[in-house]
């Protein structure tokens, strides 16, 4: 088999009328011109003679253009599916290979139903010590499941485990932050719990949260109301396209200032700050993006950096000035941002990756897990690799312990 048609190998799955068993045919299409997206021929839901449906084709997209030609195609599908978070977006995959893709190549599962994408699920593939299949948008990224078009994630789910499993070209596959309302299940896969992802189901009014509080972090909460705000002495402002590089900016200094006391870098350091602004650039166009200055007597003492999606938010980080703590920068940050919210009429205030105290006093009444799969391949390198990557895996929760922060004032 020659390398190009590796390159555009594809797995197609039918479901028959009687049976929901699938059955797994590797086919190898004729090449396709370098940058095109192979043509598809069948209408979604077309019977054949034998009456089977339209079967969904799972392809690898890896090409060096796959990121522009996905591009509306990857978007439309953000706009149809009941799981998307800014985490799956086109916007958020282009922006993390260009700053922490050099050494990696793109390999996208794309799984298509006649004419239509259904899903997608975007990895990195990196040669080395041994050959890795890795999620993209590792590291930055809270979660990291396939982004699937409602109604269909059974089956795409399924189709993108088996296709996994199959895999012999690499030495491991290594997905990351799967959260645990996907079911991907890849077999020969080691589990491991990766983070903890809290969720705030959001009442009908401000006042009706406000009442699900305990009363000390609840008298805190009301001093948006009290004269401090009223009479202009403090103000929380939202950026815009105009103020956004400047907000992000005291963003990433708030945020050093908070972790300059614990003796620690915090979160924004090496290319991810240049990789934010990038990404904040993009987001901020399509409403995505939520960043929230607080300032005291004219200078910023906090800033939150959330984003928002169909009917959530996300709450991504925050910063503050450990000298105004008094003031409570962190508290009044989060109660404006879930405020605004609440009148934007979102449904849920996701506080993502860490389960940590000052969190659970905001009464989030849903907890997940995100996974961590890991499958070797049964080869020497592959034991090797899964080996390491469970030993980093270990590490990496010692230090996320050490940096979750145990309050935010």
């Amino acid at each position: 088999m020659s390398a190009h048609a590796k390159l555009r190998s594809s797995i197609e799955l039918r479901e028959g009328r009687r049976s929901k068993k699938l059955h797994l045919v590797q086919k190898f299409p004729l090449p396709q011109p370098r940058g095109l997206l192979p043509q598809h021929s069948l209408a979604p839901g077309a019977i054949f003679p034998d009456g089977i449906l339209t079967p969904m084709r799972i392809e690898v997209v890896q090409h060096s253009a796959c990121f522009s030609d996905l591009r509306d195609s990857w978007s439309d599908l953000v706009r149809g599916s009941a799981n998307a978070t800014p985490f799956q977006s086109w916007e958020w995959h282009k922006t993390w290979f260009d700053f922490y893709g050099r050494s990696k190549r793109p390999f996208i599962l794309a799984a298509w139903e006649g004419n239509g994408l259904i899903g997608l699920f975007p990895l990195a593939r990196k040669a080395g010590a041994w050959s890795v299949l890795r999620s993209s948008g590792a590291g930055p990224s809270d979660y990291l499941h396939p982004l699937i078009r409602t109604d269909h994630e059974t089956d795409v789910e399924s189709a993108f485990s088996e296709y996994l499993s199959t895999q012999t070209d690499y030495s491991l596959i290594d997905l990351h932050q799967v959260g645990s309302r996907s079911d991907l299940a890849p077999e020969g896969a080691f589990e491991l719990e990766q983070a903890t992802c809290l969720m705030l189901d959001l009442p009908d009014s401000f006042d009706a949260y406000l009442g699900m509080l305990g009363k000390s972090l609840r008298y805190d909460v009301r001093k948006l109301e009290k004269s401090l705000f009223t009479e202009g002495r403090a103000k929380i402002e939202w950026a815009t396209e105009e103020s956004l590089p400047l907000g992000l900016e005291i963003l990433f200094e708030q945020h050093r200032k908070r972790w300059r006391k614990r003796m620690l870098p915090g979160a924004f350091i090496g290319k991810s700050q240049t990789f934010h602004h990038a990404w904040a650039k993009l987001a901020i166009k399509q409403d995505w993006l939520r960043l929230g200055i607080l300032y005291l007597d004219e200078s910023p003492i906090g800033a939150i950096y959330g984003m928002a999606m169909g009917d959530a938010v996300f709450f991504y980080q925050a910063g503050f000035d450990p000298d105004h703590k008094a003031v409570s920068p962190g508290t009044l940050l989060v109660g404006n941002f879930i405020r605004r919210s609440i009148e934007e009429g979102r449904k849920q205030f996701d506080f993502l990756r860490g389960d940590e105290p000052y969190k659970r006093r905001w009464k989030p009444q849903r907890s997940f897990i995100n996974r961590r799969l890991i499958i070797p391949r049964k080869t020497p390198l592959g034991a090797l690799g899964a080996k390491w990557n469970l030993l980093g895996s270990r590490v990496e929760g010692k230090i996320r312990e050490r940096l979750e922060g145990k309050s935010l004032v």
